[in-house]
């Protein structure tokens, strides 16, 4: 089982619920200016599946936010989110955008 810390993420407008954007993918690492690897979010539900955990911190409050995995009924879909905190810059919403280059 390995813990990976999210570092960015890739967001695309949602046409359903949530009718916000939603995550289609993200980077981890441990530069949260430069991710190292490229998940998916069905990628990294199928490693949380497997014991793995994810999680994100804040660049300046320092604090950490587990992220967790649910279905959306409405989709249907699983997605990822970080747990609820008093904290913004830990949120996966708060996090800033990927770019990968090839």
């Amino acid at each position: 089982m390995a813990r990976y810390r999210i570092v960015c993420t890739e967001q695309v407008s949602a046409t359903a619920h949530p009718n916000n954007a939603k995550i289609v993918a993200v980077g981890t690492g441990t530069d949260p200016g430069k991710a190292e690897k490229r998940w998916t979010v069905a990628e990294v539900v199928t490693a949380m599946d497997s014991g793995d955990t994810f999680y994100t911190e804040g660049e300046t409050s320092g604090r950490v936010a587990e992220v967790e995995k649910y279905w959306c009924a409405a989709c249907p879909a699983w997605h990822i989110r970080s747990k609820a905190d008093a904290v913004t810059d830990n949120n996966l919403d708060s996090l800033r955008s990927c770019n990968w280059k090839s």
